[in-house]
Parts: C-alpha cells; structure tokens; sequence
C-alpha cells in the first residue's frame, strides 16, 4: 500500500513511537531477543535450557506472558542480589 507524501514522516513517528512503547513495557524480553511459543494452551517466554534452571513467564496469550516474564525476571534478580 502506497502511502501518500506528507503521512510518510507520520508513519515514522508512530513506528518510533510504538518500539519505544515496546521496549519499555517488555525490556526484558525484547532486550534478550526472546520469542514466545505455545506450551500447551498457554504462551511462554522462556530464557535459559529448560523451567528448572532458567527464567520464564506464562500467560494466556503472548503479551501476558511477556508480562509474567518479566515479573520473574525481576524477583530473579531481586532473589540473588
């Protein structure tokens, strides 16, 4: 779709807009590259080998699950600090 002239630089301020958005509100897993991918019924973001030893986070979609990640990410790092 061809986008006219003058939305060009509005588009790009909207796009700026909505990274920024993304990386403040799921810094960890956008920072650490992690995707969800479905574990039954539910998503789950997943860092390190397996739920034992890594960190994760579940939810019913994939924006819950990110949130719940990064939830335990937090308390992961306030455990050990």
């Amino acid at each position: 779709m061809e986008l006219p002239e003058d939305l060009h630089g509005l588009t790009s301020q909207m796009i700026a807009i909505e990274t920024d958005n993304a990386n403040r509100h799921r810094e960890w897993a956008v920072v650490l590259g992690l995707k969800p991918t479905l574990d039954g019924d539910r998503w789950c973001i997943l860092w390190g080998d397996d739920l034992q030893s890594g960190v994760a986070g579940f939810g019913t979609s994939p924006i819950e699950a990110m949130d719940d990640f990064d939830r335990a990410m937090y308390q992961d790092v306030r455990g050990r600090g």
